[in-house]
């Protein structure tokens, strides 16, 4: 071998000593030498499991016991130092720990069950107190070993770990989270009380969290927490696999002025709809249920909650109970549409307050790669968005003809340039579209297309109706004195899962991406 190829197969240990790593036993040697590398004990870990391996496969071969118990033995010692290299820090061990705890459990399993065979002949009595002794000091092994180990909490800075699983405390709100697939994960809420302290919000979103891990440590998991006013408090979101628990605590804010002001923007986001609805038609729909049609027909994806019950429900008289209050009409003239749809359309809560009403709109500008929704002198989002190189995004008013749902979805989502959602212009050449290019947000690199971040793509497509109006401009000139958006959008308001009913199989989508 040449001398430069012989030095980097040598590991030097600073100390005189070098292990080849074509050594077989490169890792024991190693751990060894550095008894606190947590990757060595990760691999003389699997080592210590590859040999248990082969005790069983003696077992099924000649059903002695023996082989069994030595399996038993190595598998325990593979689980012990994989979990030390685990709370070092050391991420890939954690799956291989909870599987071999797994495992433990199995071959405890075969072994009650052999020694039952081989002591049948002490009786039933006998039998019966033995198998429940050794499950009494399993449960007792079992709570000693979950509450020592698993359930031991290691703090240090703002990084923790709870049952495997290493969290963070973040406190902002997110933007929309989704698990590596690209899939956005629909939360599941657990109520907490408005006085709750910083620590106990953290220690129940966790507790829930690893609740659900443990039934399903397979998929993306999301605990939001609200308060009885349904304010919502913090959240927990696992993205599954390696990666860490992050856990947000939200900066307080006014509950009522909040409230509100996400009151006024789901009325105004369903009015929108409906407003957009008898442009094209002429009349209102007979329902609300007509909004949310399959494409092309597809005015929003489902009608938001409202925020104080978290309920999308359609009521024809008033009843208090949450969701939305809707009485049709067609006795109105068309100068009267605008005043009508504020009518007809409001939240079936007990709120006495006047809701004004101005149609959602977008205005683009092309100096400040911004994209902006807006209803009267109020702003309901901000996104930076990428455009046209050479100037080539269009210029002008145009309105939202289609809504996708996942354009040409046979295309992977990593390859996909237009990413998971596109609302197409009236101008069909172009499009407003998620990207899988989220570092070009923000320049001109685009063929003209309008790109936002995928997770506010997805958010903009789930308040947008169909054939809102986009003003696309240099530098467009807005009212004075706007109000700017909330903080962070409610995650609880709108749906973002997708809808196989809103995707368009049949057509290949060539937008100037």
């Amino acid at each position: 071998m040449e001398p430069a190829k012989l030095k980097n197969n040598l590991l030097s240990l600073e100390n005189g000593y070098y292990i080849s790593k074509n050594d077989p036993l490169f890792w024991k040697k190693l751990l060894i030498q550095r008894p606190e590398d947590p990757e060595a004990m990760y691999q003389v870990g699997l080592e210590f499991e590859a040999q248990a391996r082969n005790y069983l496969n003696l077992y099924n071969s000649t059903k002695n016991n023996r082989y069994l118990v030595l399996h038993q033995k190595l598998i325990k010692q593979a689980f012990e130092i994989i979990n030390r290299s685990f709370n070092k820090g050391f991420l890939p061990a954690r799956p291989e720990v909870l599987r071999l705890e797994r495992l433990i459990r199995v071959t405890e399993g075969k072994i009650i069950s052999t020694k039952k065979n081989d002591q049948s002949q002490l009786g039933m009595a006998g039998l019966v107190i033995a198998l429940v002794i050794a499950l009494l000091l399993g449960v007792i092994v079992g709570v000693l070993f979950l509450s020592g180990k698993l359930q031991n909490t290691f703090t240090y800075a703002n990084h923790h770990y709870t049952y495997m699983l290493p969290y963070e405390v973040i406190e902002k709100k997110p933007a929309t989270l989704r698990s590596p697939s690209g899939i956005i994960v629909q939360p599941k809420i657990i109520v907490v009380k408005k006085e709750v302290s910083k620590e106990l919000l953290v220690r129940e979103l966790v507790d829930r969290l690893k609740t659900d891990y443990q039934m399903d440590s397979l998929n993306a998991i999301k605990i939001v927490a609200i308060d009885e006013s349904k304010t919502e408090r913090g959240m927990a979101f696992w993205a599954g696999g390696d990666d860490n628990i992050r856990v947000y605590i939200y900066p307080p804010e006014s509950t009522v002025d909040t409230q509100e002001r996400q009151l006024w923007e789901t009325t105004t986001v369903l009015r929108s709809a409906a407003y957009q609805f008898f442009r094209k038609n002429g009349y209102l729909p007979k329902d609300l249920g007509t909004l949310t049609q399959p494409f092309p027909n597809n005015y929003l994806t489902a009608l938001p909650n409202d925020p104080y019950q978290l309920k999308n429900t359609v009521s024809f008289s008033s009843t208090g109970e949450g969701g939305w209050l809707y009485r049709f009409t067609d006795n109105h003239s068309d100068k009267e549409w605008l005043s009508a749809i504020k009518e007809v359309v409001k939240p079936n809560i007990s709120y006495d307050k006047e809701i004004p009403f101005y149609p959602l709109s977008i205005i683009i500008s092309k100096v400040n790669h911004t994209l902006s929704v807006i209803s009267g002198d109020q702003i309901i989002r901000n996104y930076s968005v990428a455009l046209g190189k050479e100037d080539s995004t269009l210029e002008g008013k145009l309105f939202i003809s289609k809504k996708v749902m996942n354009p040409d979805k046979f295309v992977p989502l990593d390859e996909n340039v237009y990413g998971k959602r596109a609302m197409e212009l009236s101008n069909n050449k172009f499009a407003i579209h998620g990207t899988n290019s989220p570092s070009s947000i923000g320049q001109d690199v685009s063929q003209g297309c309008i790109r936002l971040n995928n997770s506010e793509m997805e958010d903009l497509y789930a308040i947008i109706p169909l054939y809102t109006s986009v003003t696309i401009e240099k530098n467009p000139t807005t009212p004075q004195g706007l109000t700017p958006p909330l903080n962070s959008p409610n995650n609880c308001l709108y749906n973002h899962v997708d809808n196989l009913k809103e995707e368009d199989t049949r057509t290949i989508y060539h937008w100037a991406s």
